[in-house]
């Protein structure tokens, strides 16, 4: 390789001036694309540049070459002399460049990571040339060579050969791969073409026709905050000697005579106020690239993040997993978050005793807030989805089904304001919903049943409040339930990272608070129960033809000032509904359908004894070895977990079954 296995290899560098070469560097006039309507503006203009940009070029030699771009982006440019910063070696398929002087090269070798300084080679390990990963090979192939990207912060993206784009960073003081293709979107194969600019902005080039698309990603919430903005027109496919940038929102292109543009997007008005600006010619070389963080749009930051501290008296989950291998029954499952932000899991291992609960906390040294929710994916382990204080949502999975190990906590940033709710939906794949600051629904759908959760996608609402509830329908579908700022029950259709029905309110007036419960009935029609100012429980059941009738009707008789959320199950024994709810002065009561379809309530029904329970109850069912038990759990106000299980005797279609608390092992305070 010539000068990169040298030890001390940066000494003796042959730096020279090519002559003339400069000469042919000029300004054309001239129009290639014309922007397209944009979106309402998402960020301020504050684009600036530290300085000249640094360009380097490889020649078919295998020299290196390194030229500044005094006052880049504008018309009064000017280019310094070429100077030879490597004198062999540098054949390399694919070289891109990054942050403060990076080079990357991408050989049979894998990736390797340069670093020229503005005088010299940075030396790693007495060596010029780190090999960052012996994979990324297929980038220095034609196929692929432009379909791999560097941004201003150093982060890389890439398009892998099922169309799926991914990301990656790796960190220099621990020499790890932090982010290591993390999926972020699919069907990327339609692009031939991929550039970073700011942190997360990509431009994508489409095959098919040559038009150019803005994509971008913020990498501290992972959310997308624009895809697939058409801001180019087919004159890009011109540009075949490649893309690339020097950061913040800039853009050169290469044209295959070797004439070089320059162009600077903004995103706050949808305009290129640099435009097919012609900088040079001659830059028939292998590879032309740029130091990528010179250039800045400080208007790109990302999304402010709410506050989210711990609340006491945080509800449970609870759900039996399925049986494991070899097993009859599933394992009953709880997590919740204690008062100082602990995530407690527990473990009944034998569904016919509760002694048999065991409590771990897992959290570890990260404090959470709210309600985490549980799921089973569809090999059977449990999914844990905890909030935490610094707004950000992450997921802890079994290693296998019936475990006793986790794998290490993930996570899915997101900046929400809400607990997140998960569903698994009809083809196997689990996705995430949550709500940011202004009340809008975001989602994380999994790419596949097996594949990652891809970045968090704005659906639409505004003002939503409390946590959506979502539940799963045919085709990939889910239904979103939610309540909204003016106290109406709303809900809208999802499918494929898209609202195909937005939320309305299925009528009946406002005045509702929290988050509403929804037992999806047979025929796939939803009996919605909400918490109402007026101090009541109120349920809505949905109309055969998907309509909803726009009234709403009192559950239970008897007098009590509902507080917090409702529960609301139905009873797969009896085929009737079970609502629980907490009160104002910390009591649970419960209410039962007196038969089936009747839509009608019984007297409300204390349990347990009164002004004890702080914790809105959570209601469950379960296989135990004597059939299908029914359950709610809460926790006491100085945090004790009580499960409530119904007499197993009491199966007639129109009696009321009793509650009974049961004492289980406690965690540890």
């Amino acid at each position: 390789m010539g000068d990169h296995d040298q030890d001390q290899s940066a000494r003796g560098i042959r730096r020279r001036t090519v002559l003339g070469f400069g000469a042919a560097l000029g300004i054309a006039a001239g129009s290639l694309s014309v922007p397209f309507a944009q979106t309402p503006a998402q960020a301020a203009d504050s684009f600036t540049c530290s300085g000249p940009a640094s360009f380097f070029n490889n020649n078919t030699s295998g020299l290196l070459y390194h030229r500044t771009l005094t006052n880049p982006l504008t018309t009064t440019y000017s280019w310094s002399g070429a100077t030879d910063i490597g004198k062999s070696g540098w054949t390399f398929g694919r070289m891109l460049g990054g942050p403060n002087g990076r080079v990357y090269a991408i050989n049979s070798a894998g990736l390797t990571r340069f670093r020229w300084t503005g005088t010299t080679w940075e030396q790693v390990d007495g060596k010029i040339n780190w090999l960052l990963s012996s994979s990324f090979t297929g980038y220095a192939t034609s196929a692929f060579r432009d379909k791999i990207t560097v941004d201003e912060a150093g982060d890389f993206y890439l398009i892998d050969g099922n169309g799926i784009l991914r990301w990656y960073r790796f960190d220099e003081p621990s020499r790890k791969w932090v982010i290591s293709g993390k999926a972020l979107d699919t069907g990327w194969d339609k692009y031939n073409l991929v550039v970073a600019t700011s942190p997360g902005v990509l431009y994508a080039r489409l095959a098919a026709d040559g038009t150019l698309h803005r994509y971008r990603f913020d990498p501290a919430t992972e959310r997308w905050l624009m895809r697939d903005k058409l801001v180019g027109s087919s004159g890009w496919a011109a540009f075949t000697r490649g893309l690339f940038s020097a950061g913040g929102d800039s853009v050169f292109g290469i044209q295959s005579n070797g004439d070089l543009y320059q162009y600077r997007y903004r995103e706050d008005t949808g305009t290129w106020p640099v435009l097919f600006q012609k900088i040079g010619s001659g830059w028939n070389f292998p590879n032309v690239f740029a130091t990528t963080n010179t250039c800045h749009q400080g208007g790109l930051t990302s999304p402010v993040k709410p506050s989210t501290p711990t609340v006491a008296n945080a509800p449970l989950s609870a759900m039996q997993a399925p049986p494991a291998p070899g097993a009859t029954l599933g394992t009953v499952e709880y997590a919740y978050t204690d008062n100082i932000g602990r995530l407690v899991h527990g473990r009944q291992t034998d569904p016919d005793s509760f002694s048999s609960v065991q409590w771990t906390p897992v959290s570890g040294a990260d404090a959470h807030t709210g309600k985490p929710a549980l799921i089973a994916d569809y090999q059977g382990r449990i999914n844990l989805y905890g909030h935490q204080t610094n707004s950000d949502i992450r997921p802890l999975s079994q290693t296998a089904p019936g475990a006793l190990t986790w794998n290490a906590w993930g996570n899915l940033a997101g900046g929400m304001r809400s607990e997140p709710s998960v569903v698994r939906l009809s083809d196997d794949s689990l996705a995430v919903f949550a709500l940011d600051t202004d009340g809008a629904l975001w989602a994380r759908p999994q790419n596949g049943r097996d594949g990652d959760l891809l970045p968090w996608t704005k659906l639409g609402g505004t003002g939503l409040t409390g946590t959506p509830v979502v539940d799963a329908g045919l085709n990939g579908t889910a239904t979103v339930t939610a309540i909204d700022s003016t106290g109406a029950v709303v809900t809208a259709t999802y499918q494929n990272r898209a609202l195909t029905a937005p939320f309305a309110s299925i009528g009946g007036g406002t005045g509702f608070a929290g988050t509403p419960a929804v037992v999806v009935m047979p025929g796939r029609r939803a009996m919605v129960f909400a918490r109402h100012s007026d101090g009541t429980i109120k349920k809505q059941y949905q109309n055969t033809d998907g309509t909803w009738p726009g009234t709403w009707t009192l559950v239970g008789t008897g007098t009590i000032t509902p507080a917090g959320n409702p529960a609301a199950i139905l009873d797969p024994n009896l085929g009737r509904i079970l609502v629980v709810t907490r009160t104002t002065e910390n009591s649970i009561y419960n209410a039962w359908e007196t038969g089936q379809g009747t839509e009608t309530w019984g007297t409300w029904t204390l349990n347990g004894g009164e002004g004890l329970y702080g914790v809105d109850p959570t209601a469950f069912s379960y296989q135990a070895s004597g059939g299908t038990r029914l359950a709610f759990v809460s926790r006491t106000l100085n945090g004790t977990v009580v499960p409530f299980v119904t007499d197993a005797s009491v199966l007639t279609r129109t009696a009321a079954p009793r509650f009974s608390s049961v004492k289980i092992p406690q965690p540890k305070k």
